[in-house]
């Protein structure tokens, strides 16, 4: 075994974060990690020299990056000690049926709860006039291929496929599977189709290539909502409800000028600070980065960053060192819109997405809040009643 300590001091603990997470998300070469809090210490076991190689330069590259961000909090509330739930707690409560690894059924009042803010953030979305759509959640690989999907993030991607439209392949796959107890291996092997489709790591995503070609009104603003399952492979680091790899998300997606998605964004996230003061829930806004990208695009960091181009509403976790991300405030300047030729008064127009998970969102609640209803502040007491 190869031991490689690699110190990550002078970085911030997102930072420190975002390195541990895209470690865990690409190194399924590593044996062991861990992280020396006193002296910010990573050590990593490796089994090759090449592995170790790989993970230095994985390492020394978010490093590099990493320097050059600093956090920038928007807002935040305070919420007076509660009675919230563990992990522990949450898995024995009975609301929540394990399926598997990243794949996480709910019931009873936890999924009242979940309703509650389904019914809520689409009410956000009302707010702004928005225009419903719904999407399936297969989208074409080219899709992803267009908006540079794989080039940032292919760790997240679900791949789709099917057996070919062959008699002797289908019959073959039909009597594997009747003969063998590793149904999986018997039956897909080299049988499956090329994959030409994934589950969508994204719900928005649908809606750029909708918009090719059309030309805003100056001045104008198109809004769209919609909510869909969400589809993001995340290696080891499955967690029921706060990180699955099949997840529920509302979008509220403005396509329109740059100052106008600026405004409205602003609006958005006061909406949401207010609803969370409702709620009594310890949260902050602050400056966000996607956590990690490939070498070819991890300058965008720092672009996200200087740019203010993203923001997220973070759910401080009683019982976990690192806040959880619930909800992010995007703009996307001309990124998707360019793609598609989307313009406003003959010129590129802009697009921004407001995110909301809904998972995410009950997690964070039940862990500051609890799990008994009658703890429950009373605007969610009658919206769990009424819905």
């Amino acid at each position: 075994m190869i031991r490689r300590t690699l110190s990550l001091a002078k970085l911030s603990p997102d930072s420190v974060r975002a390195i541990e997470d895209g470690l865990r998300a690409v190194g399924e070469d590593i044996k062991a990690m861990q992280l020396d809090p006193e002296t910010a210490d990573l050590t990593v076991e490796v089994e090759s020299e090449a592995a170790a190689a790989q993970v230095e330069a994985f390492v020394e590259g978010m490093r590099r990056t990493h320097r050059l961000v600093a956090r920038k909090v928007l807002g935040e509330h305070r919420a007076g000690p509660g009675k919230g739930c563990t992990d522990e707690e949450l898995a024995a409560c009975g609301d929540l049926h394990f399926i598997d690894d990243g794949l996480t059924g709910i019931n009873g009042n936890l999924l009242k709860l979940f309703r509650f803010f389904e019914r809520t953030f689409k009410g956000f979305a009302e707010d702004f006039a928005a225009e419903e759509q719904h999407y399936p959640v297969m989208v074409p690989t080219k899709l992803l291929h267009d908006v540079g999907y794989f080039g940032n993030f292919p760790q997240h991607v679900t791949l789709c496929s099917h057996f070919p439209d062959s008699l002797p392949v289908l019959e073959t796959v039909s009597g594997a599977a009747q003969t063998s107890e590793d149904v999986p291996t018997a039956c897909f092997g080299d049988h499956s189709a090329a994959p030409g489709h994934v589950l969508t790591p994204a719900v928005c995503l649908p809606c750029y290539s909708q918009h090719r070609d059309i030309d805003l009104a100056p001045g104008e603003v198109k809004v769209l909502t919609m909510q869909n399952h969400v589809f993001r492979y995340e290696a080891n680091r499955f967690r029921p409800l706060s990180r699955g790899w099949d997840f529920s998300v509302r979008d509220i997606v403005f396509f329109g000028s740059h100052a106008d998605l600026v405004r409205l964004r602003s609006e958005v996230m006061e909406k949401v600070m207010a609803f969370c003061a409702e709620l009594d829930v310890d949260v902050t806004l602050e400056l966000a980065n996607d956590p990690f990208f490939l070498d070819t695009g991890r300058d965008k960091i720092v672009y996200q960053r200087m740019g203010e181009v993203k923001y997220e509403l973070l759910f401080h976790i009683p019982h976990r060192d690192d806040p959880l991300a619930v909800s992010s405030f995007n703009l996307h300047r001309d990124f998707y819109t360019s793609v598609y030729n989307t313009r406003q008064g003959g010129a590129v127009a802009d697009s921004a997405c407001m995110g909301f998970g809904l998972e995410r969102w009950l997690y964070g609640f039940v862990t500051q809040k609890g799990l008994d209803p009658e703890g429950w502040p009373e605007t969610v007491r009658q919206g769990i009643s009424t819905g």
